[in-house]
C-alpha cells in the first residue's frame, strides 16, 4: 500500500480527488491533506508518504517550493504536479527537480489511477534496483570512492596534529567534497537483515548523504556505518540530524522489513574533535543495545540518553573521572576505578591524604552525574556514605573501591532511570498544549515543537517513539475523541462538530470520521442513541 498526500488551496479540487477515486479498490491510500505547502511540509515530515500531489500556485509555499524541500528532506517521495493550463511553463522547473509526473486540471479518477500506477511500478522497480548487490558493490568500486571511504575513516579516528587535520581538508578538496563546517557530529547507522540488509542500508544512506548538497558525509564503520553532518549551528546540525535520521531510518525500514539503528553523538566545534563525536555514538550505541526500550527508539542522540556535552566539564574540578564516567555503565565502574587509582603513581597511592581526596571526588563526580541528570546526590546516595568519618579510616585506595563502586552504580543507575524516563516532561507539555489548542485548525508541528523548544526534526522523532504514534495521528485521536464525544452528547451539526475540534472542511473531517470509526458522524450518533 502506497501512502498518498495530496496539496491543494482549492478545497473542491481536494474534495474531488478524496472523494471520487477508488481509494479502497487500489494499492493507494490517502494518508493525508493540506491548503498549502507550508503546513503539508510539516505534516509531511510526520506522516513520510511515498507518493505527493500538489498544485503550483499556492500561498506561503507554493508548489515549487515545497517539491524543493520534499527533494531534499524526503528524496523517496514520488511528487505529481497539478497544475492549470496557464501554469504549464512550470514544467521545466519541475523536471529540474525530479518530478515524473504533470497533471492538466480538472483531473478525472482514471487519469490520476493510472499515474499513480506508473509510479507504484516505478517505486517497485527501484526497490528491485536497491536489492541488487552487485549494481551496489559497482557503485562503490570507483578509486575516488575508495579514497574518500579512507579520508573519511581517518577522519572519524582522528588526526595526530593541526598539520594532518590541514592535510585531510586538503585532500577532501583533492576528491571535490568539503570537510569544512562551524559544527560537526557523528551519526552510527546499522541495520538488521544480513548482507542483504546491509547492502540495502549502504545503498540508502550514501544516495542519502550525496543528496544532501556536502553537509552529509557517509563512510562504513565497525558494525554498520557512520555519517559526519555538518552545520553551522548547534541547531542547524540538530535538524539536520534527526531529519535525516528520519528519512533513513524510513526508507531503510520500508525497503527492507528489518529495523534500523541511528545513533546521534554530540555536537564538537572542530575537525580534529569528530572522534569525539564519534565516540560518543557508539556510547548512544551501547545505550541503545542495553535499554529495554530498544525496539522502540531506534533514533536516539547522546543527550536523549543523558549525556552531557564534554565542553561542559572543561572547568570542573573532578575532570579526569567525570570523563571517565561520562558514558560509562554500572559494568565498567569497577575496572575505572581500578585505572584511575593505578593513574595515581606509585607515591599517590600510599597517601592517605591522597586517599581521602580520592573519596572526595568520588563523591563530587558521582553529585555531577545525578544533578545532570536533574537529581538530588543526598537523596540517592546512602546518607551514610557522606559522612567524613567513613573515609577517615581508610588508608589504602583497595578499600576505597568497594564504597566508591557503590557510590558510582547508584549514581549512574539513578542516570539510566532518568534517561529512560527523560523526555516525559517534554511529551506531558505537548500533550497540555494540544489539549489546550486542538480545536486550533492551525495548529502545526511546528507550533508544539516551539513551545517544548526543539527542533521540528527532534520533536518528531522523539514524540513518536515515546507515544507510540506519529504527531498527526495523536491530534487526528484526540479531535476524534472529541468529536465522538460531541456527537453523543450534543446535537450540534456535524458540520459545527467539524469547526469544534479543528477542521475548516467539514466534508474533510466526514472523511477523516468514518476513516478513523467506519461510520459516518451520522450513523455513529445514531447508533450511539439506540445504545442509550
Amino acid at each position: 500500500m502506497y501512502k498518498v498526500f495530496l496539496v491543494d488551496d482549492e478545497i473542491v479540487i481536494r474534495e474531488g480527488i478524496r472523494n471520487n477515486f477508488p481509494w479502497e479498490g487500489s494499492d493507494f491510500s490517502l494518508a493525508g491533506e493540506a491548503p498549502d505547502g507550508e503546513i503539508a511540509l510539516q505534516m509531511m515530515q510526520d506522516v513520510k508518504p511515498d507518493i505527493l500531489i500538489t498544485d503550483i500556485r499556492m500561498p506561503f509555499m507554493d508548489g515549487m517550493q515545497l517539491c524543493e524541500a520534499v527533494s531534499h528532506t524526503m528524496p523517496w517521495v514520488q511528487i505529481v504536479i497539478l497544475s492549470g493550463y496557464d501554469d504549464f511553463s512550470y514544467a521545466q522547473q519541475a523536471i529540474s527537480l525530479g518530478v515524473k509526473e504533470y497533471l492538466l486540471k480538472p483531473v478525472s479518477a482514471q487519469e490520476l489511477l493510472e499515474v499513480l500506477e506508473r509510479i507504484g511500478a516505478r517505486i517497485r522497480e527501484e526497490r528491485r534496483q536497491q536489492a541488487d548487490l552487485l549494481r551496489i558493490k559497482r557503485q562503490f568500486a570507483s578509486n575516488s570512492g575508495f579514497l574518500k571511504e579512507k579520508l573519511l575513516v581517518e577522519a572519524l579516528n582522528g588526526a595526530k596534529s593541526a598539520e594532518a587535520a590541514t592535510r585531510m581538508l586538503e585532500r577532501a578538496r583533492g576528491l571535490n567534497f568539503s570537510l569544512l563546517a562551524k559544527r560537526y557530529l557523528v551519526i552510527l547507522a546499522r541495520a538488521r537483515g544480513g548482507e542483504e540488509g546491509r547492502a540495502l542500508a549502504q545503498s540508502i544512506l550514501y544516495r542519502l548523504a550525496d543528496g544532501s548538497g556536502d553537509a552529509v558525509h557517509a563512510c562504513e564503520a565497525p558494525g554498520g556505518f557512520a555519517l559526519i553532518v555538518m552545520g553551522d549551528s548547534d541547531d542547524d546540525l540538530e535538524e539536520r540530524a534527526y531529519g535525516f535520521s528520519q528519512a533513513a531510518l524510513y526508507e531503510i525500514e520500508r525497503a527492507s522489513g528489518t529495523t534500523a539503528q541511528m545513533c546521534i553523538g554530540e555536537a564538537v566545534g572542530d575537525f580534529s574533535e569528530l572522534p569525539r563525536s564519534y565516540q560518543s555514538a557508539q556510547m548512544v550505541r551501547r545505550a541503545m543495545d542495553e535499554s529495554p526500550d530498544k525496539e522502540k527508539r531506534r533514533i536516539m542522540g547522546a543527550r536523549d540518553v543523558g549525556m552531557q556535552p564534554m565542553d561542559a566539564l572543561i572547568n570542573l574540578d573532578v575532570l579526569p573521572l567525570s570523563e571517565r564516567l561520562q558514558y560509562a555503565n554500572r559494568e565498567d565502574v569497577e575496572k575505572i576505578l581500578n585505572e584511575y587509582i593505578h593513574s595515581m603513581g606509585s607515591a599517590a597511592i600510599h597517601s592517605v591524604m591522597m586517599v581521602n581526596f580520592l573519596y572526595v571526588e568520588i563523591l563530587m563526580a558521582a553529585s555531577r552525574i545525578i544533578k545532570e541528570s536533574g537529581g538530588e546526590p543526598r537523596e540517592v546516595i546512602d546518607e551514610e556514605m557522606w559522612e567524613q568519618s567513613l573515609f577517615s579510616t581508610m588508608h589504602d585506595p583497595q578499600e576505597v573501591i568497594p564504597v566508591a563502586k557503590e557510590v558510582l552504580e547508584k549514581a549512574i543507575a539513578f542516570r539510566e532511570q532518568q534517561s529512560s524516563t527523560r523526555y516525559n516532561g517534554t511529551i506531558n507539555k505537548a500533550r497540555a498544549y494540544l489539549a489546550r489548542e486542538y480545536q486550533n485548525s492551525g495548529v502545526t508541528l511546528n507550533d508544539v515543537a516551539s513551545h517544548v523548544c526543539m527542533s521540528n526534526s527532534h520533536f518528531c522523532t522523539i514524540f513518536s517513539q515515546e507515544v507510540g504514534v506519529t504527531f498527526t495521528e495523536y491530534l487526528t485521536n484526540l479531535r476524534m475523541s472529541r468529536a465522538k464525544e460531541l456527537l453523543r452528547t450534543t446535537k450540534l451539526r456535524s458540520s459545527d462538530i467539524a469547526y469544534a475540534v479543528g477542521y475548516n472542511d467539514p466534508h474533510y473531517f466526514s472523511y477523516l470520521f468514518k476513516k478513523h470509526t467506519g461510520l459516518t458522524p451520522r450513523d455513529y450518533r445514531k447508533e450511539s442513541s439506540e445504545r442509550m
